[in-house]
């Protein structure tokens, strides 16, 4: 057995659906070491030994040449099993680290498992949203529509000297794969979803430069801090996108995931309710430098979203 260091090049679904598989790398390795700007992930998963930040990329590599540790720095997305959708994230990462696939044709079987106990602020932001929560329901849904922005993007400042999240706009033409919801169809189905379960809220997991909804409830908070409430006994359940929030709660609690131009195959997880949209997928192919497809998504209907919303989560 030898030590293995991983430097994490991806989103925050990409570096949660690393984390889902620490614990398969440390059967078989004696240290894994991770580098990734989304170090706090590692940080609260119990199976890494040591984590990095981007600053610290020299240490990172002197180090795995030191302990002669099996070193990953490519990207998964552009493998070739990858690229030619034959793997999903976790086989991925299994193939690179000299693992035994797995091969679920529906979607990784990984589940979420962190440990936020080293954040006690955190925890404590999580009390207090499902304090607000339950002054006026008696339970909540998490919902994601729009993703593919980082959380740690550098915010334009306004003329007051104040962050302002509307100089940044989502784009989603500039987007390789399209994911997202449309606002106009997620209005409809909140509306109806509101209408059905008056006692439950909507709480959104979002960036404070994306569409707001009547009625649902929206807070600027670290994104661990909805992991604590996903695992909330109060929490119903997540209605979402293939985005970062699927990988954050994978089998913490039920989710109904929406998917456009991607597909749980690569991107998903077998035990979730996954809706799979009507598209022309030919010219699709996993690979960023394509440029965006123009494939046109036949989007579910509200009321039929909310059909599956309610068999699957109520």
């Amino acid at each position: 057995m030898k030590n293995i260091y991983i430097n994490s090049q991806g989103g925050l679904g990409f570096n949660f659906a690393l984390s889902h598989i620490i614990k398969e790398l440390r059967e078989s390795y004696d240290k894994v070491c991770i580098l990734s700007p989304y170090f706090d992930v590692f940080e609260a998963n119990p199976y890494v030994d040591y984590v990095y930040k981007p600053h610290e990329i020299r240490d990172f590599i002197f180090d795995a040449k030191f302990y002669d540790a099996k070193l990953i720095c490519e990207r998964m997305y552009d493998t070739e099993d990858f690229i030619y959708k034959k793997v999903s994230y976790a086989d991925a990462w299994r193939k690179a680290a000299g693992l035994k696939l797995k091969g679920n044709k529906d979607g990784s079987d990984t589940r979420a498992k962190l440990d936020l106990s080293k954040y006690p602020e955190l925890l404590k932001k999580a009390d207090d949203i499902f304090g607000i929560i339950k002054k006026q329901y008696k339970n909540f849904v998490i919902m994601q529509f729009e993703g593919g922005q980082s959380p740690l993007i550098e915010v334009p400042f306004n003329d007051k000297g104040k962050k302002d999240w509307t100089k940044v706009m989502t784009n989603y033409d500039n987007e390789p794969l399209k994911r997202h919801y449309p606002y106009e169809k997620a209005k409809k189905f909140i509306k109806l979803f509101q209408a059905e379960h008056p006692d439950t809220a909507v709480l959104l997991y979002q960036l404070p430069n994306e569409h707001h909804y009547e009625g649902a409830l929206q807070f600027e908070l670290p994104y661990l801090t909805y992991y604590e409430l996903a695992k909330n006994e109060n929490c119903i359940g997540t209605v979402s996108i293939d985005s970062s929030l699927q990988h954050m709660v994978a089998g913490v609690t039920k989710s109904v995931v929406i998917w456009g131009h991607s597909l749980p195959l690569s991107f998903g997880y077998s035990y979730n309710k996954n809706i799979i949209q009507q598209c022309n997928r030919d010219d699709i192919l996993y690979f960023s430098a394509l440029g965006p497809s123009g494939a046109r998504i036949d989007y579910i209907e509200p009321d039929v979203l909310l059909k599956e919303v309610n068999d699957y989560l109520f």
